[in-house]
């Protein structure tokens, strides 16, 4: 059986690993320690090569254009390192430094954009399994997509205190306040499915149609850049 895979913590990972190799050589570019210098290298090599291979898989989330960019930079990199080793330059090293410090912030930037993607989509979902539950007045149906609802919001939230968010505190002020609202009503509601409040349920409805709709304008917004 295949292995499953999450194209957006793999894309999340590479960036990181990147920062980290991109300080590593930054740190060596002047160092006459051959050994340390030769170690920075020979893990960048590696990453590349690991990258490559992630590029190739069908989960990738990169947009094609970017992947074939990617493919000349790894053939770039392993032919630079295999050529000349331990006897780069200074500028050599610095150069592939840079390159782990774009791409980094290029990939955690199409990370962004998906988890965006991914949250509007999933309370758009929430919303019509919500509302479809209520039409048809199934308690059953219902309870499932108010967990399914609540799960989502606790990681909405959990997404907003990340300190790699870089939303305003206005905005993660209201995420939390919305997260705390959703748990605290489908606890009321789950323990009387007899006699649900319909207003409540559309307010929780609404509220995923309106920050889904906020989420894809803000993504089209990007992709004008």
């Amino acid at each position: 059986m295949e292995k499953k895979l999450n194209p957006i913590a793999n894309a999340e990972q590479e960036a990181s690993i990147l920062k980290l190799y991109a300080q590593a050589l930054s740190d060596v570019a002047e160092s006459n320690n051959q050994q340390a210098k030769l170690l920075a290298i020979d893990h960048n090599l590696k990453l590349w090569v690991e990258i490559e291979s992630s590029i190739k898989h069908k989960n990738n989330i990169l947009p094609e254009n970017i992947k074939q960019n990617l493919f000349k930079l790894a053939n770039f990199v392993k032919y630079m390192i295999m050529s000349k080793g331990v006897q780069m330059t200074k500028q050599d090293i610095l150069t592939l430094s840079n390159i782990n410090s774009q791409i980094s912030l290029g990939m955690e930037e199409c990370v962004k954009n998906n988890l965006a993607a991914e949250e509007a989509y999933s309370l758009l979902r929430c919303a019509m399994d919500l509302s479809k539950a209520q039409e048809k007045n199934n308690k059953k149906e219902l309870a499932a997509a108010l967990n399914n609802n609540m799960e989502l919001w606790v990681y909405i939230k959990t997404l907003a205190k990340s300190k790699k968010n870089h939303l305003p505190d206005e905005i993660k002020g209201n995420l939390h306040k919305l997260a705390d609202f959703v748990s605290q009503k489908t606890i009321e509601i789950g323990k009387n499915l007899d006699n649900v409040n319909v207003s409540t349920i559309e307010t929780m409805i609404n509220t995923n149609l309106q920050i889904s709709q906020g989420l894809m304008a803000k993504q089209m917004e990007q992709l004008k850049k």
